[in-house]
């Protein structure tokens, strides 16, 4: 996960820079775990090479656009959640990862992972509150996308499937 790496200029920006370094590097040691051992998903065993090759425009390309453009490699057996990035167009940043977190609870997720983190983020993210009621606001206004077979929608419009999801 990648965070800020500007340096901090006042101790409140130190404070900041600290807890977004921390919290991220809790997010990275629990992330692999829920990913391995909370999941029911199937690896699509599918590369970002692989993805790089779909058609302009399709679902398959853009993911692999995403994940060439943040420098990481698809997370296998969670290849749904990397797809929700693209389309709900939440970066991987820390603070946006959590606000993913919030908008498939509005969107009617109940999990373990979603529960655990929206908790955590009352404690670590004070100051994005606003942020993440948007979030939980915006996954109540989606279609259900719990029941999405993201894998059967690679070779589709991406642009499409956007606008299907809010329409």
């Amino acid at each position: 996960m990648k965070t800020i790496n500007k340096q901090p200029k006042t101790m409140i920006d130190y404070v900041m820079w600290l807890h977004v370094k921390t919290s991220s590097w809790v997010a990275g040691m629990i992330g692999p775990m829920v990913f391995n051992y909370g999941t029911n998903d199937k690896n699509w065993d599918l590369s970002t090479r692989q993805l790089l090759e779909y058609p302009k425009g399709t679902l398959g390309k853009a993911l692999g656009d995403f994940l060439q453009e943040h420098d990481v490699d698809i997370l296998k057996g969670a290849e749904y959640h990397d797809i929700q990035h693209v389309l709900l167009g939440y970066s991987i940043s820390f603070k946006d990862e959590v606000a993913l977190q919030f908008f498939l609870h509005g969107n009617g997720k109940k999990s373990f992972a979603s529960f655990s983190t929206r908790i955590g983020a009352w404690l670590l993210l004070p100051t994005q509150w606003k942020y993440l009621k948007a979030a939980y606001e915006r996954g109540k206004k989606c279609k259900d996308i719990t029941k999405l077979n993201y894998k059967a929608l690679l070779y589709d419009d991406v642009s499409h499937i956007k606008a299907s999801l809010f329409g």
